[in-house]
C-alpha cells in the first residue's frame, strides 16, 4: 500500500512537469521544420497575363470603337474580366496582370492559368487568344505571342503550336490571329468542321473526319 501510495506521489508532483513539456516539443518540432508548413498560409504573386498589344481588322481595314474582352482563371476558379475598345485604328491593350495568392505559395498544388481574350458581336464569337499554362509565372514565350495579336475578323480560328522552354515539347493555343514567325497551325476550325492543316499551310487541308464516320 505504501508502495502505491509513494508511486501516486510521485506522479501527481511530476504531472505539472508532463504537461509543461508536451506544448514545448510540440513548438521545437514545428520549429525544426523550418515553419514550412504555415508558409501555405502566407500568400505569393501568380502571374496570370503578361502586356497584351493587339489589332483587330476585318478584310485588312481597322475595326475601330469595338470591345475586347480578357478572361482569366487561376486554379481558385475565379473568374477575372477586364476590357478594352479598340481606337480608329484598331488598335487594343491590356496591362500585364498578377494576383497574390495563397496557392501560388503552395508548393503541392497544382498551377493552372486559363488565358481567353475574345470579341463578342451580335451572335459571333471571336477568339483573338485561347490557351492554357501550368506554372503561375510569367511564360516569355506567351508573352511574344500575346505583345503581337495582329487578328482580322475574316480569319478562321487555327489550333497552332509554337516554341516551348523546352526543346522537346510545345505550347498551344488557338487564335484567329496570325504570326509570321513560331507558328505551327495543325487544325482549322470552320463552323461544325474541323480540318487538318497539312505541313503547316493554311491552304492545304484535310476535312477531320468524325467519330461517327470511324476517324
Amino acid at each position: 500500500m505504501s508502495d502505491y501510495m509513494e508511486r501516486s506521489s510521485s506522479y501527481f508532483r511530476f504531472r505539472p512537469l508532463y504537461f509543461l513539456l508536451v506544448p514545448c516539443l510540440f513548438a521545437l518540432s514545428v520549429f525544426s521544420m523550418g515553419a514550412d508548413m504555415f508558409g501555405w498560409f502566407k500568400k505569393k504573386e501568380a502571374y496570370l497575363s503578361p502586356e497584351v498589344i493587339g489589332v483587330v481588322t476585318e478584310n485588312g481595314q481597322p475595326v475601330a470603337n469595338i470591345q475586347v474582352s480578357r478572361l482569366l482563371i487561376y486554379v481558385d476558379e475565379v473568374e477575372r474580366i477586364d476590357h478594352a475598345k479598340t481606337d480608329d485604328k484598331g488598335q487594343f491593350y491590356f496591362p500585364e496582370k498578377t494576383i497574390m495568392s495563397r496557392i501560388a505559395a503552395n508548393e503541392l498544388a497544382e498551377q493552372r492559368v486559363s488565358q481567353d481574350i475574345y470579341i463578342e458581336r451580335g451572335k459571333q464569337t471571336y477568339t483573338l487568344w485561347g490557351a492554357d499554362q501550368t506554372t503561375f509565372k510569367e511564360v516569355p514565350e506567351y508573352s511574344k505571342k500575346l505583345s503581337s495579336l495582329y487578328c482580322d475578323l475574316t480569319n478562321k480560328l487555327v489550333t497552332f503550336e509554337f516554341a516551348h522552354y523546352n526543346p522537346n515539347r510545345k505550347n498551344m493555343a488557338s487564335s484567329i490571329c496570325r504570326w509570321q514567325e513560331d507558328y505551327q497551325p495543325f487544325l482549322l476550325h470552320d463552323g461544325d468542321k474541323k480540318y487538318y492543316v497539312n505541313d503547316g499551310d493554311l491552304n492545304n487541308l484535310t476535312e477531320r473526319k468524325t467519330d461517327m464516320e470511324g476517324y
